[in-house]
């Protein structure tokens, strides 16, 4: 058995993802004091029947001053453009594959805690990013502000090789979203803010960093914020993942008096001056904003995603493992789905998207483990669901679903076992992730209420995310 070494000084020390004992340094967190201890499940959060509910939940409930209003929320009239991302990204020949056909088994978790290093940031550095994806820096993310990247933002490039305070695994770094969220607990005594904030310039926010969001979000019951294409008031997202709920508002479908409102609320957000994810939840809904529930129903409906507030104790070095174990699973998932896709990728390269997921999938277990006892959670099955893709990746199925849609059907049986997740075979040729909740449909055309179960994934036709966005 090898040992995971938490980085100290410049530049951290190589560690093995399957160490059994965390090293611990309270030092390195900015607040003093004592870990608090983990929170103990309530009797929903442990209840079999709330385990991994991949159904398609009902529209949420809006509060309004002192009174409860029950109010569905408002479909946005534009085309998906987070679907069409996951497809020009994940799809054989997408974005992902150039980096995908580099995953190397052999290279470990270096697991960094110092400080990043940002960066100023210019709009001729986001539109240089744009230009030239292979060396123009790519995604560059940082804290939120209004006007981006205005008289001075700093912000992380993904491939800023002048540093060595970032983290990565199987030879490719970890997203520079996460770079931030990981900042953001380094700076608040080693616990997730209320709000994990981070704005990105140039690009759209791609499967992992998305998967990852309700990953961590729903188990903690902390919130992350996204805001994509940051620098543009007329493209991207407003990605708010609060607790177990999710909703992405797209600003294509927003006036500027609504993008201004988001952009407030996303402020104050960051400025805690929210005191819980529920209220940050009910604040998007109270401005009655469009939300893209096809990319809702997508990543609502992944097959791994924990209890709703089971680790609400999570923190220091155990939050670290935990996150970076969910971010490279996911990561492999998405990332080895552009390699699976392609019949025409050679077996060495399936083979090593292979090996990387086993590890993956062990790192997850074990960064888990200790702190889902009592849960009848089956780590097992969890961590072969979070390293497996959304949609499949057997090549003919995929091109069908990419070309019809799907629906996802609402299970009867929400335990978390092999079984029910369907795990990915990965020694069979023909494996589809969650092939019983998925089927061929028609596009339905809907007004605004739209039902989530019907929501569909087909790609839009738009050039804003084509495949040659390299947003990696």
């Amino acid at each position: 058995s090898h040992t995971i070494t938490v980085a100290l000084g410049l530049v951290g020390e190589m560690g093995r993802w399957s160490t059994p004992e965390p090293v611990m340094n309270t030092r390195r967190w900015g607040k003093a004091g004592v870990a608090k201890p983990a929170t103990k499940p309530t009797d929903a959060a442990s209840h079999p029947n709330t385990l991994l509910e991949s159904y398609l939940p009902p529209p949420p409930v809006a509060v309004h001053g002192k009174a409860q209003a029950h109010q569905q929320q408002r479909a946005a009239s534009c085309k998906s453009f987070i679907v069409q991302h996951y497809h020009s990204t994940g799809c054989a020949g997408g974005a992902f594959c150039h980096r995908a056909a580099m995953l190397d088994p052999a290279k470990d978790l270096f697991l960094c805690t110092q400080p990043r290093e940002y960066r100023a940031t210019t709009l001729r550095d986001i539109q240089i990013s744009r230009e030239d994806k292979r060396r123009g820096g790519g995604p560059r993310v940082g804290p939120f502000q209004p006007c981006i990247p205005g008289h001075h933002w700093e912000a992380l490039p993904k491939y800023d090789f002048t540093t060595r305070n970032r983290s990565c695994a199987f030879n490719e770094r970890m997203h520079v979203e996460w770079e931030n969220h990981v900042d953001h607990v380094l700076k608040n005594g080693g616990e997730l803010p209320t709000a994990s904030v981070v704005a990105k310039a140039g690009f759209r926010s791609c499967a992992p960093c998305c998967r990852d969001m309700l990953a961590l979000a729903q188990p903690t019951g902390k919130t992350f914020i996204m805001v994509d294409c940051a620098e543009d008031n007329g493209r991207g997202t407003f990605h708010f993942v609060t607790g177990d709920k999710y909703l992405p508002v797209p600003k294509e479908a927003c006036c500027p008096d609504e993008v201004n409102a988001l952009k407030k609320l996303v402020a104050d957000a960051q400025d805690n001056k929210y005191t819980s994810s529920q209220a940050i939840h009910h604040a998007v809904l109270d401005l009655e904003v469009p939300i893209d529930v096809d990319a809702q129903a997508l990543y609502l409906g992944d097959r791994a995603i924990l209890p709703p507030n089971c680790a609400t104790g999570l923190r220091g070095t155990a939050l670290l493992k935990v996150l970076h174990a969910e971010h490279f699973a996911r990561l492999l998932a998405e990332y080895g789905a552009s390699i699976l896709r392609d019949i025409a990728r050679p077996p060495s390269q399936q083979e090593a998207v292979r090996q990387c997921r086993a590890h993956a999938a062990k790192a997850l277990v074990t960064a888990w483990q200790p702190h889902l006892v009592g849960f009848g959670v089956d780590l097992e099955a969890y961590a072969a669901a979070a390293v497996a893709p959304l949609l499949p990746e057997e090549p003919l199925e995929y091109e069908r679903l990419k070309r019809h849609g799907i629906r996802r059907a609402r299970p009867t049986d929400a335990n978390l076992t092999a079984d029910r997740l369907q795990a990915v075979d990965e020694n069979t040729e023909s494996a589809v992730v969650g092939a019983r909740a998925v089927e061929t449909c028609q596009r339905k055309i809907c007004e605004d209420n739209i039902s989530l179960a019907d929501a569909s994934t087909v790609v839009p036709d738009d050039d804003t995310s084509s495949s040659d966005c390299m947003d990696i």
